[in-house]
């Protein structure tokens, strides 16, 4: 970074700029300073700074300068264009640590001050992603508008076919998780696997890719007994198993080679790790070709890919340590892979041009995404990257075909509300308001504590962290939490101790260990109840009813009462021919001398019980409910009616008491959790909306 110019130096500045002496690129930038800051002259300075970066680009820490002032300038005129060259600096100059920290800081503030909500968010990625840029790109969706995963008129993680007329993908609408078609031209949906999840001998499948010529589709088969298969079928369901992973490890596929031959596979290993390997597209063994730093339970959502040369001689891919990816290439007779690209960012998602002449890859970096493409020739780059396209957050690279590049777009928003209740009716006496809390989008799971003092929720904005929040002065206080690999992990129920002094939350690992965490407010600290839980499977837990015990569910046997003292479990609720995950929700009344929860048997009824601890009496009072929550005086229950699609209050003998609809308060989203308050005035209520679409970018090098 330049050193800071003081006014004593400006007279020197003025005459600079006078005479004329532009060829100096310091001396261009002081007149720029100088316009900005003693004529207060934004235009001018603006002209003057644009002309730095496009003049003098090999000049890093002077263009690195003259955007960061870019970015003041436009500040002071109050327009938010300042927020691109901020990130500008933040994504491209890492070289220049001190001009990063200050761009990140503005930016920051910016984002603060501006208070943009999740609607606003969701508008500013969906019109990035849409513009039709200087060089002419297009970008037009998939999808008629409307159309959903739910309805069953479009397929989750859809791709192209080869001649642009169709989409592979997932459909959820039947007893099963089944690859589908979706014909562009019908706009109709029709299954290629039929397969049951629910069944015996059955299983799910996940991950198709089409065959060059557009006739068959490679994908993963999870079978009802574990193991999982790479499979491959016809469009008319006619399946071959090509590669069986008999341990609890994925075979993934990712692209066929050009000639049809062979597929692009990534398998794992006991461990979790992925190999990129190859496999003959009619069957035979499978060759590794490098181990990679990925591992997980699923590569969805984790970092990394890989991607044949259309002439199949080379593979590019993305590997290295967390925030840290670089792009590498290897010849598929086997070698030590070359870096091709690497930055201190992300570098992920690289797919090769059609012809061959260019690679296609995502940076990325904490405040925004951006498209690269870099010139090849055979393995070697020409040049340096160069950007294509802004706005790329949020944005998986599917495949690139001569229609154009197929990518999509996943942006998921969670926001809490407050909704003013009456303590006596259990009904809304107004309309929900956002909590006081920034930034927003990434909260999540709020609970109250049960002195009502405190609201905590689990927010993962830059870090995931427990936030507390205090309802009499809304300081707050921040939590790290120390799970390692957290955006591997499933998290989840969240819970105060009886007597407020911590919380406590499930994690669920790739290898499905089931932990139970606890954090100690006053010091600070978390701590683990693992390995004693004999559980390997997803856990419902609830807190009490001391600070020294919690309930746990196990799907086969029921509840048990964990003591963290001694380390024993006490089965308090005994289950027999239950489905997978058959618990869902788990509260205690505020006295803790009352357990509710939803129930699914083997009749797929769902029941709602309230089991009383200190008699063990239990008794259904209704099905077809969900997330149960005790009223202050536990006299009531508030639930969710998956009949009448209403928020319900019942008496403990099952009476309804009073409904109302929560999704006239909040259209077009999904209420998640929600608790209610211990003196009855308040519910909080978690509010989810997912955008899930499929985009065509064309005349991407024209």
């Amino acid at each position: 970074m330049k050193k800071i110019i003081y006014i004593s130096l400006f007279c020197l500045i003025q005459i600079a700029f006078v005479s004329g002496q532009s060829n100096d690129p310091e001396k261009k930038l002081n007149a720029a300073i100088y316009q900005e800051e003693i004529n207060g002259d934004l235009q001018e300075a603006i002209r003057l700074y644009k002309e730095i970066v496009q003049e003098f680009p090999i000049d890093r820490p002077v263009v690195a300068e003259a955007l960061y002032r870019n970015g003041l300038a436009y500040e002071k005129l109050g327009n938010l264009k300042a927020m691109q060259y901020y990130e500008k600096v933040i994504t491209n100059y890492v070289d220049q640590p001190e001009l990063v920290k200050l761009a990140q800081t503005r930016l920051d503030r910016l984002i603060k001050k501006e208070k943009l909500t999740v609607a606003q968010l969701a508008s500013l990625q969906l019109s990035e992603l849409n513009k039709v840029d200087a060089n002419s790109l297009s970008v037009i969706n998939l999808y008629e508008k409307g159309s959903s995963i739910q309805k069953g008129t479009r397929l989750h993680n859809s791709s192209l076919s080869p001649d642009g007329t169709k989409m592979v993908g997932m459909n959820y609408t039947g007893p099963g998780q089944n690859v589908a078609l979706y014909d562009r031209m019908t706009k109709k949906i029709q299954l290629i696997t039929k397969y049951d999840w629910t069944s015996e001998g059955h299983g799910y499948t996940y991950f198709p890719t089409w065959s060059p010529d557009g006739k068959k589709v490679a994908f993963m088969f999870a079978g009802w007994k574990g193991g999982f298969e790479l499979q491959v079928s016809s469009l008319n369901g006619e399946i071959q198993t090509l590669l069986k992973n008999d341990i609890e490890a994925q075979i993934i596929p990712r692209q066929w080679s050009q000639d049809g031959s062979k597929i692009l596979v990534f398998k794992q290993d006991a461990s979790g790790f992925y190999t990129i390997g190859l496999i003959p597209s009619e069957g035979g063994s499978f060759k590794s070709l490098y181990k990679t730093q990925w591992q997980g339970k699923l590569i969805t959502g984790i970092k990394g890919d890989a991607c044949l040369s259309p002439d199949g001689k080379y593979v590019v891919f993305s590997d290295g340590p967390k925030d840290n990816f670089d792009l590498f290439i290897m010849n598929v007779k086997g070698g030590t892979p070359t870096l091709l690209y690497g930055y201190p960012t992300n570098d992920l998602d690289p797919i090769w041009s059609p012809d061959g002449k260019h690679i296609m890859f995502v940076k990325e970096n904490k405040r925004g995404s951006f498209l690269y493409a870099l010139e090849m020739e055979k393995d070697k780059p020409v040049g340096k990257p160069f950007l294509i396209k802004e706005g790329m957050r949020n944005v998986d690279l599917e495949n690139w075909t001569q229609s154009g590049v197929n990518y999509r777009l996943t942006l998921d928003f969670h926001d809490i509300h407050i909704l003013p209740m009456n303590p006596e009716t259990g009904t809304p006496t107004g309309n929900p308001k956002p909590l006081d809390y920034e930034p927003t989008g990434s909260n999540l799971s709020p609970v109250w504590s049960y002195d009502g003092k405190y609201l905590a929720f689990i927010s993962y904005d830059v870090m995931p962290e427990i936030v507390i929040v205090s309802t009499n002065d809304k300081k707050t206080r921040h939590f790290p939490i120390e799970a390692p690999g957290f955006w591997e992990l499933i998290i989840h129920n969240l819970s105060w101790l009886p007597d407020s002094s911590g919380l406590s939350l499930n994690v669920m690992s790739p290898s499905d260990i089931a932990t139970v965490y606890h954090l100690d407010i006053a010091k600070g600290k978390w701590q683990n109840y693992t390995p004693p839980l004999p559980v390997k499977e997803m856990v419902r837990t609830e807190w009490g009813p001391d600070k020294n015990s919690f309930i746990y569910t196990k799907n086969n046997s029921g509840l048990f009462q964990f003591n963290t003292k001694t380390g024993e479990s006490n089965n308090i609720f005994q289950t027999k021919d239950s489905l997978s995950y058959p618990f869902q929700g788990l509260e205690f009344s505020r006295d803790h001398k009352k357990l509710t929860f939803t129930f699914k048997n083997a009749d797929k009824k769902s029941n709602l019980i309230v089991l009383n601890l200190e008699s063990g009496e239990k008794h259904i009072i209704g099905q077809n409910y969900w997330g149960p929550n005790f009223s202050p005086d536990a006299k009531k229950i508030l639930a969710y009616s998956s009949e009448t699609k209403e928020m319900v209050v019942l008496s403990l003998e099952g009476k309804i008491l009073h409904e109302f609809n929560i999704f006239n308060y909040f259209p077009g989203t999904r209420v998640v959790p929600y608790d209610w308050s211990p003196d009855g005035k308040q519910l909080v209520i978690e509010i989810r909306k997912t955008i899930l679409e499929t985009y065509l970018m064309k005349n991407v090098l024209k």
